[in-house]
């Protein structure tokens, strides 16, 4: 038996490789937490990328059985190879992210195991605007905004935290804002407590 053909190659990678690596690239952009897309993933590809083809090869059936022109028939490759899985990636994301899929396993009767791997990621993955009060292992307490311009790092070796805003905290009255921001590195964290927006006054 022969070896595949430099096309045989090709067609395979692009089938059953490509919108596997898409969907999952696109998945993650939404979904806090996810392990770097490697070569020990093919399973993954391969699964994504059969199940793509099932659903949405017909497109390129389509243009081939018609005699359609060049540009259209790699307009289809296009389509089901990267555009589909890219598109079915990110609402897959971001209806992970905004716990559509676990809820619809919850009306079943389900309950899966959570996408997201630690309550760090699931946290700070969906920035809604709220204080944050952080206590570090010396005893010294910090007081912020966590906003959208706020940051925590998702690398599980380094978990540290810009928040934007910092507040003082006076013995008597209302947190002061400064014109400061606040970096606290790996180790250094105790505590976080979270207060909506709406719960402080700030004054």
């Amino acid at each position: 038996m022969e070896g595949l053909t430099k096309f045989d190659a090709i067609y395979v990678v692009l089938v059953f490789l490509v919108p596997g690596y898409v969907f999952l690239s696109f998945r993650n952009l939404f979904v806090a937490g996810q392990p770097k897309l490697t070569k020990d993933q093919i399973l993954s590809y391969v699964t994504i990328s059969g199940v793509n083809f099932t659903l949405c090869g017909w497109i390129i059936y389509l243009a081939y059985s018609n005699n359609c022109s060049v540009p259209i028939k790699a307009a289809s490759w296009v389509i089901v190879i990267i555009l589909l899985p890219a598109i079915a990636g990110i609402v897959w994301g971001t209806f992970n992210q905004r716990n559509v899929i676990r809820r619809l396993y919850h009306w079943v009767g389900l309950t899966p195991i959570h996408t997201i791997p630690n309550a760090w990621d699931y946290k700070f993955s969906r920035p809604t605007g709220e204080w944050v009060l952080v206590k570090l292992k010396n005893g010294i307490q910090f007081a912020g905004f966590w906003g959208t311009s706020s940051f925590a790092s998702d690398d599980p070796k380094e978990r540290d935290l810009l928040i934007e805003r910092v507040y003082t905290i006076p013995d008597d009255g209302p947190w002061q804002p400064t014109d400061k921001s606040l970096l606290i590195t790996q180790g250094e964290i105790s505590t976080i407590e979270f207060v909506p927006v709406k719960g402080v006054n700030n004054g």
